[in-house]
C-alpha cells in the first residue's frame, strides 16, 4: 500500500537490535521442537516434565535421576570471581558452575533452559556454551526477562543486548523472553496489559527463530485471551506458563487458556501440587462450544503494510490485530474490494482500544485510529477518525472542507459503526465510549454516542477498507473485526469492526 502525496509520511531510522534470520551454521546443539524431541509428550505441552530452579548439585542430581525432560536453572555471576554459576538472586554463590551444570546434563538427553539474571554474565556464559557445543545434542533454551511486567520494580535485562548476544553466538536458538513480575493478593495490577504485550512484541516480533513467552500462572484468568492472541501471531510462538509455589493460581483460568489455546504450544513449568490440581480440573471441565454461525475475525482477509526495520509493525493475529509504531507507518487493508449500492449497503462496526507506550500515561492531540472506506490502491477515499481525546471526524481524505465533526468523552476504548450505501445516501458513523474488553481503562462521565453523517460523491467503483493509526505516541488494538464475504458475512481481526450487510437494505456485494 502507498500513502497519497496529501498525507505526510515520515520515516525515521530507529536504532534497535533485531533478531537474526535462522542460520545454518552447523551448530551442534539442537533447536528441535521439544514435543518432537520427546515422543512421550504425545504432542502436548502439558506432558513435558520440568525441573525448576535446579541451582544446586542436589537438585541437578534429582533431575537427572527422575523422569524430568527439561531442566531449568538460573545463571548469575559468582560474588568474587564473576564466573557464571547456577544461582538465583540475591544468592551469588553456588556449589555448581554453569560449565559443570552443562557437562553433567549433556551426558543425558534431558533438555536445558538457562535463565540469565544479569546481562553482564551473558558473554562469558555463551563462551562456555560455545566451548561445550559439540557435547550439546538436546534442546537448549535461552531465557531472560527483558521488559517490565505486572507490579515489578526490578530492572529487566537489556533486551537489545541480550537478543544481540544470543544471535551472535547461537542464531538458531530458541529464545525464551519474559516480563519481570511481582505478585501479591493486594497488588495493584492483576493482569498483563496490552502495553506490556506490545512492549514485548516490539523486541520479539522481528525474530525469525522460535520464541516462547514465559507468563505467570497467577494471572491466567485475567490474561488468557491475550496469550491466545499472541499464539495467533506466528506458528513458532509458544507460551510457557510458570508459577511460584506461593502464588494463588486460578486453576480455572489455566483450564480456559488450554481450551482456547494450542495445546502443542503451551508448556507448564508449575509446582507438582498445581499441576495435579490443573489436571483434575481438566477432567471435569465442560467442552467449549463455539456457535458455527457466529461471525468471527478472519486473518486471511487482510493484508498488512509495515516497516520492520524502522520499528513499525502490524501484529496480525488469528484473534485480532495491533498496529504499532509511527504516524501512518503501519496499516492493514482488506484483500477484497467492496461496492456499496443504494439497495446494497455495507456496514462496518467494531471496537478500538488505545494502547499506551511503556512509561507513558497521557495521549497527544492527534493520537487516534483512522478507518478508510472507498479507498483505492493507496490509502485515500473517505476517512473516519476517532481520537483518543474523543475528537471525531468524517471527511474526504483529499478535501477536509467536506467533513463532519463531533466530540465524544475521552476514553481508552470506543465501539463504532459505519454504514455506506453509495452515492444517494449519506455515510453514517456512530461511535460510543465503551469499557475495554480486558476491563482496563476509565469510562468518561458522558458515554452517549455521537452520530455523524456526510454525503459525498461516489464514483460507483469497488473499494478497499484500510485501517491505520494516527500520531506517534500511542498504538491501537482492533478487536472482533469482521468483513463481508461471498455470503455477506466474514471475519476480520482484533478491532471489533464487524463489517456486515444491512439486510434491511439488501446485501452488500463483493467485487
Amino acid at each position: 500500500m502507498e500513502f497519497p502525496a496529501t498525507l505526510s509520511v515520515l520515516f525515521v531510522l530507529v536504532t534497535q537490535t533485531y533478531c537474526s534470520p535462522i542460520a545454518s551454521d552447523g551448530s551442534t546443539h539442537t533447536t528441535a521442537n521439544i514435543l518432537e524431541f520427546y515422543p512421550d509428550s504425545k504432542g502436548d505441552g502439558l506432558n513435558i516434565i520440568w525441573a525448576h530452579a535446579a541451582n544446586s548439585q542436589v537438585k541437578v542430581n534429582s533431575a537427572l535421576a527422575d523422569d524430568t525432560m527439561m531442566i531449568e536453572a538460573d545463571v548469575s555471576p559468582e560474588a568474587n570471581t564473576g564466573i557464571p554459576i547456577m544461582a538465583h538472586p540475591p544468592h551469588n554463590t553456588s556449589d555448581i558452575t554453569l560449565a559443570e551444570w552443562i557437562q553433567q546434563i549433556t551426558t543425558t538427553k534431558k533438555g536445558m533452559k538457562v535463565d540469565f539474571k544479569y546481562i553482564d554474565v551473558v558473554p562469558a556464559s555463551l563462551q562456555i556454551i560455545k566451548q561445550l557445543a559439540d557435547k550439546i545434542h538436546q534442546p537448549m533454551w535461552y531465557n531472560a526477562d527483558i521488559v517490565h511486567g505486572p507490579n515489578s520494580p526490578k530492572q529487566p535485562v537489556d533486551p537489545d543486548a541480550f537478543i544481540s548476544y544470543i544471535n551472535e553466538g547461537f542464531p538458531n536458538a530458541v529464545l525464551s523472553l519474559g516480563w519481570t513480575t511481582a505478585w501479591s493478593s493486594d497488588a495493584e495490577i492483576q493482569l498483563y496489559t496490552w502495553t506490556m504485550i506490545f512492549d514485548m512484541l516490539n523486541y520479539t516480533f522481528p525474530c525469525s527463530q522460535p520464541v516462547t513467552y514465559p507468563v505467570r500462572a497467577v494471572w491466567a484468568s485475567t490474561s488468557w485471551d491475550k496469550w491466545v492472541w499472541m499464539l495467533g501471531l506466528r506458528d513458532d510462538f509458544s507460551i510457557s506458563v510458570w508459577s511460584s509455589s506461593n502464588d494463588d493460581v486460578d486453576i480455572e483460568g489455566l483450564v480456559t487458556f488450554r481450551q482456547y489455546g494450542d495445546t502443542a504450544r503451551i508448556y507448564y513449568d508449575l509446582p507438582d501440587s498445581q499441576v495435579n490440581d490443573f489436571k483434575d480440573a481438566l477432567q471435569n471441565a465442560p467442552d467449549v462450544i463455539i456457535e458455527p454461525d457466529t461471525p468471527r475475525w478472519d486473518k486471511a482477509l487482510w493484508e498488512s503494510t509495515d516497516s520492520v526495520e524502522n520499528g513499525d509493525y502490524v501484529f496480525l493475529s488469528t484473534k485480532g490485530v495491533g498496529i504499532f509504531g509511527g504516524h501512518r507507518r503501519a496499516s492493514i487493508r482488506s484483500k477484497q474490494q467492496y461496492k456499496p449500492m443504494p439497495d446494497e449497503a455495507i456496514s462496518i462496526s467494531g471496537r478500538v482500544q488505545f494502547v499506551f507506550r511503556a512509561g507513558q500515561s497521557t495521549y497527544e492531540v492527534n493520537d487516534g485510529v483512522e478507518i478508510y472506506i472507498r479507498s483505492s490502491d493507496i490509502i485515500d477515499g473517505v476517512r473516519i477518525y476517532i481520537g483518543s481525546n474523543g475528537d471525531m471526524r468524517l471527511e474526504s481524505a483529499l478535501s477536509e472542507t467536506e467533513s463532519a465533526t463531533g466530540q465524544l468523552g475521552p476514553s481508552d476504548c470506543y465501539s463504532f459503526e459505519v454504514s455506506d450505501s453509495g452515492d444517494d445516501t449519506a455515510i453514517v458513523v456512530n461511535v460510543t465510549p465503551v469499557k475495554c474488553s480486558d476491563g482496563t481503562g476509565v469510562l468518561p462521565v458522558n458515554t452517549d454516542p455521537v452520530v455523524l453523517s456526510l454525503q459525498l460523491p461516489y464514483a460507483n467503483d469497488a473499494f478497499y477498507i484500510s485501517i491505520t493509526k494516527s500520531g506517534d505516541n500511542i498504538d491501537v488494538l482492533l478487536e472482533d473485526v469482521i468483513l463481508p464475504s461471498s455470503s455477506c458475512l466474514s471475519s476480520i481481526n482484533t478491532m471489533t469492526i464487524i463489517v456486515m450487510c444491512l439486510f434491511a437494505m439488501g446485501q452488500g456485494s463483493i467485487v
